[in-house]
């Protein structure tokens, strides 16, 4: 189907740069996602990935090119903290583990410890990703019904922040979801560990040759009722997504500390947040981000170059700590989902003044600021961790960004 909404993989804060005093509108610089698509999964342990599908339906990695990350940054040093070598991703089948092709010795020892049935699960998915896609097509009180059945938290704020900007971003275009209608893939359930919440990653892939996305569903009384989107974002180019544990086994998910992983899922994130601040830190860590914070910190670097001389820009991302979640790959490593937020402050000097776009005045309708101005961003991202058995770098998965809120004086 083709959503109504699009969720771009960089939606990034150039986007969002104010314009100067003079009135002139700075360029706008900024990263959209590649064509891609997915195939559906076999009936168990899923393998998706970001990439294109051949005509044996085998999928493919994508074109043997080099990542946007091993480029310079704007004062011509290479950025340390990206890989500017090949991707190698070989050629792949989703659900290569799956139920079918394991045998029947294996089939009679492996243990049922998934949170929830597969067909149960499949049903909160289609009934949950129907009305999160319902929520892009209706106005007022039937939006808010739709948004309090499908999503929760930082999803709902974003959701609620980008239906606010269709009064500028104009309004997304009508689908009839009863032809097209909504076709998730469960890609993991969660371990049944006695604990809540309990987690679906859902993947739904628009129309072919589009973006897949991600989103997690949480529930937090164990009911299947009770489900919501807690996570969403598009996989970025050139990225796949090992396989999870066979769903009827469920996923292992990492709820304190850091386990096996290298690094604990909230110092992963909280690394990234600190590398796609402005100005940047001197100790950049080496992560493949596949061109995704190079594009961050060129924006940053865009719109302070277009308010040089009236105003300082100072750019700090923070992890929301209770949003990471964490569900285990088959082979030890996991994928890190959390939530960061982002304020882009302008400081104003003295007998200099901002005029502040329309995104801006959606929420603070100021049409001088003297003072300062300040952008918030949510940033969905999702990271591949490595674990002590599978070693490699931090690989950024998904990402999404959206403005939720700007004010100033």
């Amino acid at each position: 189907m083709k959503f109504s909404r699009s969720i771009l993989a960089a939606t990034l804060s150039s986007a969002l740069v104010l314009t100067a005093c003079s009135g002139e509108d700075p360029e706008e610089q900024g990263v959209g996602p590649a064509a891609q698509t997915t195939p559906s999964p076999a009936d168990d342990s899923t393998e998706t990935t970001a990439d294109t599908t051949t005509d044996d339906g085998a999928t493919t990695a994508g074109d043997d090119t080099t990542t946007d990350d091993g480029a310079t940054t704007d004062d011509g040093a290479s950025t340390a903290g990206d890989d500017a070598a090949v991707t190698d991703q070989a050629a792949t089948t989703a659900g290569a583990a799956d139920d079918e092709s394991t045998t029947e010795v294996a089939m009679a020892t492996d243990e049922i410890t998934a949170a929830i049935p597969l067909e149960e699960a499949e049903e909160v998915a289609e009934t949950v990703l129907t009305a999160r896609f319902q929520a892009d097509q209706g106005d007022g009180e039937d939006i808010t019904d739709l948004q309090r059945k499908s999503m929760m938290g930082n999803v709902r704020t974003a959701h609620e922040a980008a239906d606010q900007l269709e009064s500028v971003n104009g309004e997304p275009p009508q689908v009839d979801l009863e032809r097209n209608p909504v076709e998730p893939i469960v890609l993991a359930i969660s371990k049944d560990d006695g604990e809540l919440p309990m987690f679906l990653l859902v993947q739904t892939v628009p129309e072919e040759g589009s973006v897949p996305l991600l989103h997690l569903l949480e529930s937090r009384t164990g009911e299947s009722a009770d489900f919501r989107i807690s996570w969403e974002a598009p996989m970025l180019p050139g990225t796949e997504l090992p396989s999870f544990e066979r769903r009827s086994v469920g996923s292992p998910v990492l709820r304190s500390g850091s386990g096996d992983l290298t690094m604990a899922p909230r110092d992963l994130l909280k690394s990234v947040a600190s590398y796609i601040s402005y100005p940047q830190p001197e100790d950049v860590p080496d992560y493949r981000t596949h061109g995704y914070a190079p594009t961050v910190r060129r924006a940053a670097q865009n719109q302070a170059d277009a308010v040089a001389g009236q105003a300082t820009l100072q750019e700090k991302n923070w992890l929301v700590s209770e949003d990471t979640k964490t569900l285990l790959f088959d082979d030890g490593s996991a994928f890190v989902m959390g939530t960061l937020l982002r304020d882009t402050q302008f400081r104003v000097n003295g007998g200099s003044e901002l005029n502040p776009p329309d995104t801006f005045r959606v929420f603070q309708d100021t049409p001088v600021l003297t003072q300062e101005a300040v952008l918030r961003t949510t940033v969905f991202i999702g990271m591949r961790a490595p674990s002590d058995q599978v070693e490699f770098k931090p690989e950024m998965i998904a990402a999404r960004e959206q403005l939720v809120d700007a004010w100033g004086e």
